[in-house]
């Protein structure tokens, strides 16, 4: 038989393993978390990395449909706004309509249907974040600007297009309408319908028509509004069942990762015990001679 004629290096050796394991519980327990490396336990390493991976996919679902949701709420908004500001035209429409006005009367009614003009063209360029609402999807350029040229006097330079934004793993839906669907594309639409109105009560000729003009427009932005609130819905749900999955994600990252305390302190008080009996022995090993260590 052959004796290693070190045995302290072989000792020594293993007081080195057993620290390293005293090191490695240690960090568990400070940490909390059980694995540190893949090589702690590989099955469980590659199933976290999964389930962080998912957690991460589902973090930034959330966080779309967060900004679609202000971005919507900010469109619906604005029409709001408009809604108001087509029925303060009605309203103004059948004054205007009324036979016994002086010329001075409607003067001052298409006064303020001009007014109304302005305040629909700036809520029809209505920005969120740096980015135009409703200009399709050229949200960097301004969707309504003047334009002589046009009978209305303003032209519409966005698109027809829409954006669309993933809530949910191959779950899209659409984040905006297109001012041309709302408003129009400047010679049709919103502001074809309120400078119509306008000639009408200045000329008191047609105000009928442009009134009816004036409230299909409303009934337009109403349909708009309607679409918004159905996308809201929509990213309300997602937002539950999103929240919901990312708490059990963040439960199941907690199950692979997080150490157990009492196990951990049992292998704590193993390895200590474990480098006491070393050093025991390499205290002996001292002491005595080699073949008095093998008796």
């Amino acid at each position: 038989m052959r004796v290693n004629p070190d045995l302290r290096s072989d000792l020594l050796a293993s007081l080195d393993r057993v620290d390293g394991k005293q090191q490695k519980v240690l960090n568990q327990l400070s940490s909390g978390v059980r694995i540190q490396t893949p090589a702690d336990d590989p099955a469980g390493a590659a199933t976290l990395v999964e389930v962080q991976a998912e957690d991460a996919a589902t973090e930034q679902y959330v966080t779309n449909t967060n900004a679609m949701q202000s971005q919507m709420q900010a469109a619906d908004s604005a029409l709001n706004s408009v809604g108001e500001a087509l029925n303060r035209a009605l309203s103004l429409a059948v004054e205007g309509g009324d036979g016994t006005f002086s010329d001075s009367d409607r003067s001052s009614i298409a006064n303020e249907l001009s007014g109304i003009k302005d305040q629909l063209l700036q809520l029809a360029n209505s920005s969120f974040l740096g980015n135009y609402l409703f200009a399709g999807t050229a949200t960097s350029n301004t969707p309504y600007v003047s334009d002589p040229s046009s009978p209305t006097g303003i032209l519409y330079q966005g698109n027809n297009a829409t954006n669309q934004v993933e809530i949910g793993e191959n779950y899209w839906i659409q984040s905006n309408v297109p001012g041309s669907s709302i408003f129009g594309d400047g010679t049709n639409g919103i502001f074809k319908a309120i400078t119509d109105l306008i000639t009408a009560v200045q000329s008191d000729i047609g105000v009928d028509t442009a009134t009816t003009e004036i409230g299909s427009m409303v009934g337009q932005v109403s349909t708009a509004r309607v679409q918004y609130g159905n996308a809201m819905n929509q990213l309300n749900s997602s937002q539950d069942i999103l929240n919901n999955n990312h708490v059990q994600l963040q439960q199941q990252i907690n199950n692979l990762s997080a150490t157990d305390i009492a196990q951990a302190a049992s292998d704590l008080a193993t390895v200590q015990n474990q480098r006491s009996a070393l050093f025991d022995v390499i205290a002996q090993t001292n002491n005595d001679s080699l073949f008095d260590y093998l008796r």
